[in-house]
């Protein structure tokens, strides 16, 4: 009733839904608090069994010894608990965490949960908030602010660089796309510790129209020998026989697809070829627009019609890589920016599928 009480005397809108957001953050807090310590005690007694049970038959467990190995559970004993503060998004919570120690030499014996890793400040549902508001567009500065804004506790920039990296790393490799038929290939502009690099991208289509990132590689250079590279990464079976690749009339990709998937067919893309007609007819004619008009419909008529005409699919991807990566101004180091890459590809490809991105990334 005190809670009643309080939104009774509230005088504004902002007082009342910022009562409401500070008592449903205080519940979810003991709440989480008591899952976690209530796990904690579940898997110890899963294992080991119940405080009172004096007599235990030997039974292996997940838990390891650091000095004597895999221990069973005669050769560990219960050493009462220890306090320990975890982040979660709704601020910090302290829970009291079961220890056990080795019979044999006597050091500590970590639980090994899988839902409470072992020396992590930040649980894991910070994580995906982390990787959540980086992806769309937040950059680390604007992250901490705010993290700090939601648990009420300061946040490190190198803590918050080090999750998301984590995450990254953690984060599934790309699939092959079976029955694949078109291959995409064009390339996006970034920066590594103030230097240019170009991210080769592949992104393939399947017979039934689904698609999918296939592989990237990040390099200093865009020529024939980095898209040789790439494209042999992809291991594209038959050479290539009944695919084919569309690319933006870049002379290096259409002489690395010729070395390594002979069989392909290549294809400009329609867009960059009408493009590339229209600015030479206006250098032509400057003045005339009607005579550009009519270069441009005999180049349309000339243009063969089928599909796939264009590296749009790819190019909407490449600009929204742009703008996220923008603000940033690059990335301090290479690894920063190649795992930023790879939970990128993560999370088209899970888009493109109508899949949840967020699972896709940190499962």
């Amino acid at each position: 009733m005190k809670l009643a009480e309080e939104m009774v005397r509230c005088k504004t809108h902002g007082e009342v839904t910022g009562l409401v957001d500070v008592e449903a953050r205080s519940i979810l807090r003991e709440w989480k608090r008591r899952l976690i310590e209530e796990a904690l005690e579940h898997l110890v007694q899963e294992h080991y069994g119940p405080r009172w049970q004096r007599e235990r038959e030997p039974r292996a467990t997940p838990w390891t010894c650091l000095e004597c190995g895999p221990r069973d559970t005669t050769q560990v004993k219960r050493n009462g608990h220890y306090l320990r503060q975890l982040v979660v998004v709704e601020g910090v919570i302290t829970i009291r965490v079961p220890q056990l120690r080795c019979r044999v030499c006597g050091r500590g014996v970590a639980l090994a949960a899988l839902f409470l890793p072992l020396r992590k400040r930040y649980w894991i549902d910070l994580d995906q908030e982390i990787t959540k508001l980086y992806l769309s567009g937040a950059s680390y500065r604007q992250l901490r602010y705010m993290v700090e804004k939601k648990i009420d506790s300061g946040a490190g920039l190198m803590s918050l660089w080090r999750r998301f990296q984590e995450a990254a790393q953690r984060a599934p490799s790309l699939s092959p796309l079976p029955n694949l038929r078109v291959l995409y290939l064009d390339e996006a502009y970034t920066k590594v510790q103030g230097e240019p690099y170009w991210n080769l991208l592949a992104l393939g289509e399947d017979s039934d129209g689904k698609r999918a990132y296939l592989g990237a590689i990040q390099s200093p250079y865009r020529g024939e020998a980095a898209w040789v590279e790439l494209l042999e990464r992809l291991k594209i079976p038959e050479d290539g026989k009944g695919l084919t690749v569309v690319h933006d009339g870049d002379q290096a990709i259409v002489s690395a697809v010729s070395l390594v998937m002979p069989w392909a067919k290549k294809r400009n893309c329609v867009w960059h070829e009408l493009h590339n007609v229209f600015l030479q007819a206006k250098a032509l004619f400057p003045q005339d627009q009607q005579k550009v008009k009519e270069i441009m419909r005999a180049a349309h008529d000339r243009i063969e019609p089928s599909k796939p005409r264009t590296t749009s699919p790819l190019e909407r991807c490449i600009k929204e890589y742009r703008r996220r990566t923008k603000p940033m101004d690059g990335f301090g180091s290479r690894q920063g920016a190649l795992n930023f890459l790879k939970v990128w590809m993560v999370k088209e490809n899970a888009r493109m599928a109508h899949e949840d991105w967020l699972t896709a990334v940190l499962n």
